[in-house]
């Protein structure tokens, strides 16, 4: 189905194409640089499509250079002069077709989006298709945003910007509207949280270098914030998100750009401990975007803290109630998702709402069978109302999901049915069991000290004040079930 803006296509200028280009066709272009980890699968998944494959490599040392040359690719060398634009316009220069996809090494496109490529590289070249780019992570989730992937191979048309490089801006000179397509890209190159920090700080140098406070450019300076909060700069975060939001009109001019200003300054004030003043940036930022979910958990967060529980649980039903909706920023609708299905029955719970927090759980695991810690949560919730029996069910269910990576929450709520069963001999076999998995955890050993009264963990490394402290927080977790 075709999912069309307001400004659609209908009404962009027709793009002239040089008579040497051959209709229907399409040229992926690229630009390398060691990433001989990922590109043969990206270029495997794409070729189906491709009728010509170029790639820019701008001093890989890996042999990315020989993975593009046997998949068919025309490898272009290039010096690395710290601009993507200027590396991408290069693979431009050799694109012979009548459209263009970009990509990026760590892209991967599926069987479902080659199939639409086939058939839109045959559309009149007189817009820009604009995809859905899915960020995968590890866990199952990640952000997704609708971005400008494939466009008419028009002289004109060429990328701007030294860093998160755009292409758009010049397709909208020649009249080009973006025309958003249910197709996905996948992309897997946040998944290391360490890799993405030391991304930021480079990215940070080079916009800093390009940014103009006196033609201040809303796009550029809230990227720059971002980097810091990924970087764990609150400070300078939080002074540019506020020079963001300074900008004259931008809040009518570009209100999905305000709306992230407004949530990066919601989420430092979470931090902060400031809920009252998270709160009143976080709706600012619904007002400005109300598809936002990310920004409805912050404030479900907000008001959870602050006490106003009800707002909370009525932000976390909208999000629950929610569908993806991509738009000009980056949203992680799956890790929403999960977080409501989350929070909602324990605040339920803290309210003795056990009804509720019940179908709630339920509910969370029917949506989300694949995900240990939602079993894990229904198991507590199930644990308060005394169903024990689908209870345990549901603590064995979030072992055997967690593979390698078991919670010790598990094997508390497996515990404590153990002990209301009477099975005491049980519990000290488990306990036993997990010793060599969790043994150097604050956590097991609280629960060893106060569960079964085995006075031997009390330990220089945690003396019985922090052992205590920890069991206060077990008995919160499980909401006085022990």
């Amino acid at each position: 189905m075709t999912k069309r803006n307001a400004s659609g296509p209908m009404n962009a200028a027709k793009c002239v194409l040089s008579p040497s280009v051959a209709a229907g066709t399409l040229s992926i272009c690229m630009i390398v640089k060691n990433e001989a980890g990922f590109l043969e699968r990206c270029l495997e998944s794409v070729r189906p499509a491709a009728d010509q494959i170029v790639v820019v490599d701008t001093g890989s040392n890996d042999g990315s250079d020989e993975i593009a040359r046997s998949h068919g690719a025309e490898l272009v060398r290039a010096d690395w002069k710290n601009d993507f634009a200027l590396a991408r316009n290069l693979s431009l220069d050799r694109a012979k077709c009548a459209w263009v996809l970009w990509l990026d090494a760590d892209d991967v496109v599926p069987a479902a989006t080659v199939e639409k490529l086939k058939a839109l590289k045959h559309e009149p070249p007189d817009r820009v298709f604009g995809f859905t780019v899915r960020n995968e992570r590890p866990d199952g989730t990640g952000t997704e945003f609708v971005q400008a992937r494939m466009f008419p191979n028009h002289p004109a048309i060429r990328f701007e910007r030294k860093v998160h490089e755009q292409m758009m801006p010049s397709a909208l000179k020649l009249g080009l509207a973006l025309d958003g397509r249910d197709a996905v890209i996948e992309h897997h190159g946040y998944a290391d949280p360490k890799t993405l920090k030391v991304k930021a700080q480079r990215n940070i140098a080079l916009m800093l270098n390009d940014y103009y406070p006196a033609t201040p450019d809303p796009v550029t300076a809230v990227e720059i914030a971002d980097s810091y909060q990924l970087m764990e700069g609150w400070d300078k975060a939080e002074m540019w998100y506020s020079a963001v939001l300074a900008i004259a009109k931008i809040r009518t001019t570009q209100p999905a750009i305000a709306s992230q200003a407004c949530m990066g300054l919601g989420s430092i004030a979470n931090r902060q401990h400031k809920y009252g003043i998270a709160v009143r940036h976080l709706e600012e930022a619904l007002k400005l975007a109300p598809w936002r979910v990310d920004g409805l958990y912050l404030l479900a967060v907000s008001c959870d803290c602050a006490g106003s529980r009800e707002k909370a649980i009525d932000c976390l039903r909208r999000i629950l109630d929610a569908k993806a909706a991509p738009g000009q920023i980056g949203v992680d609708f799956r890790a929403a998702k999960i977080k409501a299905s989350l929070r909602l029955p324990r605040i339920l719970t803290d309210l003795k709402r056990l009804d509720e927090a019940v179908a709630e759980s339920r509910a969370a695991v029917e949506r989300h069978p694949d995900r240990g810690e939602i079993a894990l949560m229904a198991g507590k919730v199930l644990l308060v109302k005394g169903e024990l029996i689908e209870a345990i069910r549901l603590f064995e269910k979030s072992v055997a999901l967690a593979g390698n990576r078991p919670s010790m929450d598990s094997y508390i709520g497996l515990c404590c049915i153990y002990k209301k069963a009477g099975r005491m001999e049980t519990v000290q076999q488990t306990l036993d069991a997990t010793g060599r998995l969790f043994d150097g955890h604050v956590r097991y050993r609280a629960f060893r000290r106060y569960f079964i009264n085995d006075m031997a963990m009390v330990t220089e490394s945690f003396p019985e004040a922090k052992l205590a402290e920890e069991w206060a927080t077990i008995e919160r977790d499980f909401f006085g079930s022990l």
